[in-house]
């Protein structure tokens, strides 16, 4: 029952962090600031939620038997510190970008927009299939995605180190925004780490299968 309840809300979350961030970057990328400030106050009530539910699930682990409790604990906390860490990145992503917008600065230069597109549908993506096997457990696929999480955190450096370059290279008219944007790739990465580790903690939670436990290390 507590399996259940846990798999449950992780795909809620899951849910929300995916529509989430496609609106936050839609909304970056459109100057949109009534659309920023939406999801800045979705983001607050989800992190009062998140620390709800981890009250509750603390409370039903106390009533698992002692053995499975201590064997189960590490990860029934790294899955609830996963999904409060993505919404801090969530939480900031959309803080900057809203703090950018109101001020009215330089919208983001088009090329970023073409080059962060496929970055931005691949995490959607990402975040969609973690919802699917969060419920089914499937270790293989788990493992799948979990490499699929490192190959965009890999695109994301390569873009990261482009922006990098452009700055060092004295570029001053795009100066704010290209901070904005290195920031939305930074959390961005850091979500992506968040999700590789609810990948594991679920992989852990739902299996005592000893090959389960080495393939998703």
């Amino acid at each position: 029952l507590l399996r259940t309840y846990i798999v449950h809300e992780e795909r809620a979350f899951l849910d929300f962090a995916a529509a989430t961030y496609g609106s936050v970057t839609e909304a970056f990328a459109g100057d949109d600031v009534k659309a920023l400030g939406r999801a800045y106050k979705a983001l607050e009530k989800e992190k009062d939620l998140l620390k709800s539910i981890r009250r509750k699930q603390t409370l039903c682990l106390r009533r698992v038997p002692a053995d499975t409790a201590i064997e189960k604990s590490a990860w029934f906390h790294l899955a609830n510190n996963s999904c409060m860490s993505m919404n801090y990145n969530l939480r900031r992503i959309t803080e900057v970008c809203k703090e950018h917008v109101e001020n009215n600065f330089r919208p983001l230069p088009e090329s970023c927009r073409e080059t962060f597109l496929p970055i931005r549908d691949s995490i959607i993506n990402a975040l969609a299939q973690a919802q699917i096997l969060v419920e089914n457990g499937d270790v293989k696929a788990i493992i799948s995605l979990r490499k699929e999480c490192d190959l965009i955190k890999d695109t994301i450096s390569r873009e990261c180190h482009g922006i990098y370059d452009h700055l060092r290279n004295g570029a001053t008219g795009n100066l704010t925004v290209a901070y904005v944007y290195l920031n939305t790739l930074q959390e961005s990465q850091e979500m992506m780490s968040g999700l590789r580790k609810l990948l594991r903690a679920t992989s852990k939670l739902r299996s005592n299968d000893p090959v389960a436990r080495v393939g998703a290390a």
